[in-house]
């Protein structure tokens, strides 16, 4: 736990020092990612899946043709050269790179506050956390997220080009093909309201409409695999019953502002209405829940007393990531992020044990 602490302060000093200007002519943010890059490289049994891809690379795990041939094209690609070279650890130093960079690139482009942001994407799970674990989904997740310069720009072949990518990483990114249609809309209030609403009540009709348009994907539904994230989802219900007050509120005609609340609406629409089928709902509302980390910085600017409200946020972030570990801690199967190890410097024969892929 010590180390996750001090990782996080010290994300968290690098970016307000930048944020200060007190360092010229040194990328401080660039530096802090970089950190967060290697955190994730050389890790060793971090995440839940971690091993899954150890196990598969190393070609130690039951049915391995099957486990490979199930895999998209990309993934295959990475694991057969990682076994080519002889080194498992190629796979997650690439992914890594892919996922950290690609939000690194946005969050500078795009970001209203590159801390806030930073610190969100860090502190709720649902993000750093989990794309230690989901990892080629991660990958995908934020090769759509890159997109979205695509989506303003309205070049729709480069769009479609990161959507086909993402998709060669993971099947489900087919889904983010919406978003496109999402951009400079003017979506009526009463839209939010009735995604929100409907959310909380619609498991039966969801399971209908997957099955109308991605039939192959009912028989996660019905297997019900996880929980669904029921109590961060949760979170993310009282967030979204609070932002419904903030649906266009003084920035009536911010296409980027407009386009987050419309992502994370859908997304939060699509986690709701799946989570009592297990892992679905929220797999598959991270494709447009993921721009919440751009949407909250835009909340901030509407907010009065923004700087009491921005400090109050460093705290909040701090005691949710350590909050986020502390629950991890008290999983009877397995403890998906703490002790962390470093690949080249741990027992890599001494393997955890009880370990579930979903």
């Amino acid at each position: 736990m010590i180390f996750y602490l001090f990782f996080f302060i010290l994300i968290v000093f690098l970016l307000q020092v930048d944020k200060m200007g007190l360092i010229k002519r040194v990328n401080l943010k660039l530096i802090a990612f970089i950190i967060i890059f290697l955190f994730c490289a050389l890790r060793f049994d971090v995440g839940y899946d971690y091993m899954y891809y150890q196990n598969l690379i190393t070609k130690n795990i039951d049915f391995y043709e099957e486990m490979f041939n199930r895999m998209e094209f990309f993934n295959r690609g990475l694991i057969s050269i990682s076994q080519a070279i002889n080194f498992p650890q190629f796979y997650f130093i690439v992914t890594s790179f892919i996922i950290i960079f690609l939000i690194y690139d946005v969050l500078k482009r795009e970001s209203h506050d590159f801390l806030i942001s930073t610190l969100i994407f860090l502190s709720f799970p649902i993000f750093f956390l989990s794309s230690l674990s989901i990892i080629r989904q991660y990958v995908a997740i934020t090769i759509i997220f890159y997109s979205y310069r695509f989506i303003k720009s309205k070049k729709i072949i480069q769009f479609l080009t990161c959507v086909f990518l993402a998709f060669l990483f993971h099947k489900s990114a087919i889904i983010a093909v919406v978003l496109y249609w999402l951009y400079d809309r003017h979506i009526n209030s009463i839209y939010y309201i009735v995604l929100y609403f409907v959310g909380l009540f619609s498991s039966q009709f969801a399971i209908i409409l997957v099955g109308f348009f991605f039939p192959e994907y009912v028989t996660y539904l019905e297997r019900a695999l996880g929980t669904g994230g029921d109590k961060l989802l949760i979170l993310f219900q009282i967030l979204g019953f609070f932002m419904l007050f903030f649906i266009n509120r003084k920035k009536k005609n911010n296409t980027n502002y407009n386009f987050y609340m419309a992502t994370f609406f859908l997304g939060l629409f699509i986690w709701s209405s799946l989570a009592s089928y297990g892992h679905a709902g929220f797999r598959g509302s991270l494709y447009f829940i993921i721009f919440f980390v751009l949407l909250f910085p835009e909340l901030l600017t509407i907010i009065k007393q923004k700087k009491i409200i921005e400090y109050l946020m460093y705290l909040i972030c701090f005691v949710f990531f350590v909050f986020s570990l502390w629950l991890g801690m008290k999983n009877t199967t397995k403890d998906p992020n703490i002790p962390y190890r470093v690949y080249f410097i741990s027992d890599i024969t001494t393997f955890k044990k009880d370990i579930k892929f979903e």
